[in-house]
């Protein structure tokens, strides 16, 4: 028995239909031409359709790849650099002088910082994500917007605070550092505060290097800074509210946290008294490094003018001099703090610190001798093309070469930055630099 046809749908049939009905105009209408095309006519028609082949699953995630390429290269592209304006101009360069009006940096993503009248500081290492502010002097107050993964710092002094999201007011004078937020949290390290303290909204942070003390003011404020010697139970809470005073000379013997101290519960940390029992040892004498660590710059220096400022640089050890530099720096001793960096280069040349003191000469240099800063800065590049200085030391050097030199001596300089720092801290006042005159 003959198996039946399988029917044909009616779509299949008018697409034969329409194609041989083209090929049909492109002959001769003979007899012999028409008896085929009838032939054929048929057999088209009547032709069963075959199914069609299986899919081949595996082509799919083959087309995706080069999407999803695509797609993780958006996704993992580095965000663009944050751009700001300094009293809504774009500014020559990241130095910021505050004048008797004050100053105010805006950045594209919303974060303010308002210099007061007077402050000195400086915008560097602009990301993405945030920037590193340096405040030199004054007092700024910042307005952070709160983004994921925003990354923004600001230093004061040797201070550290890192901020998130938050408005809170920072006070660099005369060795005193002061912290005040309104909202949100920072966390501030430094000396005084070895592992860090966290500060919340409505609290703040006094910390005098000088005098060694440090004090948290406002909800909840203290800090868990130190243990009492031999088990004593510390003081009693204070009241909700009231400030937190932490003696600096209590601390000194305290072993630092493994972890950021957070403000949590009222707390005061005092020496404790000590009476009757065998005459304590005498002391042993403490490291520069020491004394610069726990914030006791002026006796990390009275101590080296003791024993004769040039008998303790010829004969101390590259960390300690080093750390007499930086608490000369830090207290505006400039003329003690020349001739430690010098001692660095002479007596320990080639060391990281003997190539970093190159960089903090000509910093020092730069308001009394451009010249010399310029040959500092030279010079540290020579030995450091890519030191972690290397940026803003050619940054530097074109800013002062432009400001005592003129623009034209600069053009060289700024063309070499963005070449080497196209997305650096200065490249606005490279640009500008380059610009039309």
């Amino acid at each position: 028995m003959a198996e039946p046809k399988r029917e044909v749908p009616p779509e299949v049939a008018l697409q034969r239909l329409t194609a041989l009905a083209r090929e049909a105009g492109a002959v001769a209408r003979t007899d012999a031409a028409l008896a085929r095309g009838r032939a054929r006519l048929i057999e088209e028609v009547e032709r069963p359709v075959l199914p069609l082949a299986p899919r081949r699953v595996w082509l799919i995630p083959a087309a995706l790849a080069p999407l999803l390429l695509i797609l993780g290269l958006v996704w993992l592209r580095p965000a663009a650099r944050l751009s700001y304006r300094i009293d809504d101009v774009e500014p020559a360069d990241s130095y910021v002088l505050a004048e008797a009006s004050g100053a105010t940096a805006r950045f594209s993503e919303g974060t303010t910082i308002r210099f007061a009248p007077g402050a000195r500081g400086r915008i560097a290492a602009v990301t993405g994500r945030g920037a590193q502010i340096h405040l030199e002097s004054g007092a700024a107050h910042f307005q952070v917007v709160h983004l994921p993964e925003a990354e923004w710092v600001a230093e004061a002094g040797p201070f550290t605070v890192t901020v998130t999201g938050t408005e809170f007011e920072l006070r660099w004078q005369q060795e005193r550092l002061e912290v005040t937020v309104q909202s949100g949290s920072v966390a501030v390290r430094g000396p005084l505060v070895w592992g860090g303290v966290t500060l919340q909204g409505g609290q703040r942070l006094v910390a005098d290097t000088g005098r060694r003390e440090l004090t948290i003011a406002g909800p909840r404020a203290d800090i868990d800074a130190s243990a009492p010697e031999d088990g004593a139970p510390a003081d009693a809470p204070a009241e909700p509210g009231a400030s937190a005073r932490i003696d600096a000379h209590a601390m000194a013997d305290a072993p630092e946290p493994d972890a950021p101290a957070r403000v949590d519960a009222p707390a005061r940390v005092d020496a404790p008294a000590r009476t009757g029992g065998p005459a304590a040892a005498a002391p042993v004498p403490q490291s520069y490094r020491e004394r610069v660590a726990r914030g006791d710059f002026a006796g990390a220096i009275a101590d080296a003018e003791a024993r004769g400022i040039d008998a303790t640089i010829d004969a101390s050890p590259l960390p300690e001099i080093a750390a007499l530099a930086d608490a000369a720096r830090y207290t505006g001793r400039n003329d003690l703090a020349r001739r430690a960096l010098l001692a660095e280069r002479s007596r320990f040349a080639g060391s990281p610190e003997a190539r970093s003191a190159a960089f903090l000469l000509g910093r020092m240099a730069e308001a009394s001798s451009p010249a010399e800063a310029i040959s500092w800065y030279e010079q540290y590049l020579s030995e450091s093309p890519g030191g972690p200085l290397a940026a803003e030391a050619l940054g530097r050097k074109m800013i002062v070469t432009r400001t005592s030199r003129g623009k034209d001596a600069a053009r060289p300089i700024a063309e070499e930055y963005l070449g080497r720092h196209p997305h650096g801290a200065f490249a606005g006042a490279a640009a500008e630099i380059l610009g039309p005159p």
